[in-house]
């Protein structure tokens, strides 16, 4: 049995790219151009995965400092409310979702007809390997193997780098609908102002589409305000807010 998994794992491993190809898809220095990484299996014929330029577009990179912790708070109680803590993967949180998608599986074909549900099994980091480094193919893949492929990245992710430089990079990347990738895009395109502006209401609101983009509040405003209330109702029972503040901002 031991042997069997010793040999399960290192298939999964032997053609995973490393975390440090992340980093090298964030490299500013030299002001030099993001050049596309290809991971080739072992006959260097076919194309396992690529790391996809996380700047490109049009999009306002903005400091971790500059973003406000209001915002930070709100995407981290309703993706990942263990971020500083776990390794990368959140095992508890992978249980959760698989039981709320079990009893409720047209909530995972349409998550639009569920704008109330919010349940989501992967991490911040986790959800930026998949973002930024991609399988051909596998983009919309909801495989189980792939969840575990994702989290063997994102634990040596977490290993290489900090939590406050995976935020930024996260945050900086997401896609928030309506063409707009990264919180900065995302407050331009629903509220004209920079997100370093942002309040907790408009917080709430953008911390919601990444997980069904097309619940945004210019596609789907009714949908989109019902998501809100539900950040709000998470960053209360985590204790980042009042509920005085999520009364005042709802």
């Amino acid at each position: 049995g031991a042997m069997f998994g010793l040999e399960l794992y290192n298939e999964l491993v032997s053609d995973l790219p490393s975390a440090e190809s992340l980093g090298q898809a964030f490299e500013f220095s030299n002001n030099q151009f993001f050049q596309t990484t290809r991971i080739y299996d072992r006959s260097g014929q076919h194309l396992l995965y690529e790391v996809i330029d996380p700047r490109a577009g049009d999009r306002q990179w903005l400091a971790l400092e500059k973003i406000p912790v209001r915002f930070q708070n709100a995407t981290i109680a309703i993706e990942d409310q263990t971020f500083y803590q776990n390794p990368g993967y959140d095992v508890m949180g992978i249980l959760r979702a698989f039981g709320s998608n079990l009893s409720r599986p047209e909530c995972v074909l349409r998550p639009e007809k569920c704008p109330g549900h919010i349940q989501g099994g992967s991490t911040i980091t986790q959800q930026l390997v998949k973002n930024v480094i991609i399988a051909p193919g596998s983009a919309a893949e909801t495989s189980y193997a792939r969840k575990l492929r994702e989290s063997l990245i994102a634990r040596e992710a977490t290993e290489r780098y900090s939590k406050e430089r995976i935020l930024e990079w996260y945050l900086n990347t997401n896609f928030y609908g309506y063409l707009a990738y990264g919180v900065d895009a995302a407050a331009r395109v629903y509220f004209a102002k920079s997100a370093a502006e942002l309040n907790l209401a408009e917080s709430a609101l953008l911390a919601a589409i990444p997980q069904s983009p097309g619940l945004n509040p210019i596609d789907a405003p009714a949908a989109a305000r019902q998501r809100q209330a539900l950040v709000l109702e998470a960053m209360v029972d985590q204790g980042y807010v009042t509920t005085a503040d999520a009364v005042m901002a709802i």
